[in-house]
């Protein structure tokens, strides 16, 4: 059995390894993309009523045109929602779970079942290291960087870093950074 490390959880089974890391959440971040989310809703509520209301009750004087354009602004304004709505979930998020294993690095960001989830295949993930920029752990899978455990002590990154290099990096030489 691996060994908790401060206030990250760790949780060996036989399919995987799951940690569970907290996250300090941005307040002002939250509530920017919570009042985004709202005049999303409120929109798209308003657009619908129009529709209704001034499109297609009326009559078939414009309706069939005017119609086609609000439907059309309708889906591109879902994915500015879908997009609102992933943010939002990300620094709505109080902690992040890693699952990873041989095979798949995952890491999701809860705040329901729906959460944001990112996967990646172990065999392009480099080593995890110490990112002297974010001052958090970080690995690179092919030219992208990502960065995790934001709010980890440096101790707590460190230590973790090297029990994820131990495991699964055995090769690793502790001099790779930044």
């Amino acid at each position: 059995m691996i060994q908790d490390i401060g206030r990250i959880t760790l949780q060996d089974k036989p399919e995987w390894l799951k940690i569970v890391l907290p996250v300090k959440r941005n307040w002002l971040l939250l509530a920017i993309f919570s009042l985004a989310l709202l005049v999303w809703v409120g929109m798209t509520v308003w657009m619908l009523i129009f529709l209704v209301r001034d499109v297609i009750m009326p009559g078939p004087r414009f309706a069939f045109l005017l119609s086609i354009v609000v439907l059309l602004w309708l889906v591109l304004w879902y994915f500015v929602g879908r997009s609102v709505a992933r943010r939002w979930q990300y620094f709505a998020a109080d902690r992040e779970i890693l699952f990873i294993n041989k095979e798949r690095l995952i890491i999701r960001r809860p705040v329901s079942i729906w959460g944001q989830t990112e996967a990646f295949d172990m065999n392009h993930v480099r080593p995890f290291y110490f990112s002297d920029k974010h001052q958090c752990p970080a690995f690179d899978y092919g030219s992208q960087k990502v960065y995790l455990g934001l709010s980890l002590t440096q101790d707590e990154a460190k230590r973790l870093i090297k029990t994820l290099n131990t495991l699964y990096f055995r090769a690793y030489d502790g001099d790779f950074a930044e």
